[in-house]
């Protein structure tokens, strides 16, 4: 074999291998499945609610112990990265019942100096249609008035649920990520369970 080739064979074999060890490291896969199973928590479990978005998408993997929000990115439309992963926990409400609602929310910092927000929800109470996202202040008089609510919130999302669950990625200034309000809405509009 001349010698000329073998370089170039042995050249090819090393980068293949490094480029496949920096992909197995660095947490991105040209397959958006796989990223998904192996971030934060790799453990086997399904996906159960997706929502799209330009360049990213929510996910809510169930798994054994859990379930867990997802924000999946896709770089130059080929390499798929988890940055934010989110457990959903129970809510302890100020208004309602204990355990009507599983919710959870995230945020990293992006390039834009903005925030990637993600918000999930899960609720087995066939009453609660939507969750209502915001972040008034409600420690001296809680609303029940969605204008009014509006008016005093910078952040207002409406999260409609499909099978008991819904997802959201929003991108938020640092000032209006925090504090937020989980609202739980039945089919006539009444708010039946509030909590943080």
């Amino acid at each position: 074999m001349d010698r000329k080739v073998l370089r170039r064979a042995i050249f090819l074999i090393v980068l293949l291998s490094l480029i496949i060890y920096i992909f197995k490291n660095s947490g991105y896969s040209i397959i958006d499945n796989k990223v998904i199973r192996n971030s934060y928590p790799s453990k086997d479990g399904e996906v159960i609610y997706e929502k799209d978005y330009e360049n990213k998408k929510t996910v809510i993997w169930k798994t054994d112990t859990g379930y867990y929000v997802k924000l999946v990115e896709a770089k130059w439309g080929i390499l798929y990265h988890v940055p934010n992963v989110a457990e959903l926990q129970p809510m302890s409400p100020l208004i309602g019942k204990e355990g009507d609602i599983k919710r959870t929310w995230s945020a990293s910092l992006n390039s834009n100096k903005m925030y990637d927000t993600i918000f999930a929800v899960e609720s087995d109470n066939p009453e609660i249609k939507s969750i209502i996202v915001s972040n008034d202040n409600i420690e001296r008089v809680i609303s029940y008035d969605f204008d009014e609510i509006k008016e005093n919130s910078t952040v207002f999302i409406e999260l409609n649920l499909e099978d008991g669950f819904a997802a959201s990625y929003n991108e938020l200034n640092t000032k209006d990520a925090g504090g937020f309000i989980f609202r739980g809405v039945n089919e006539k509009g009444e708010i039946i369970i509030l909590g943080r």
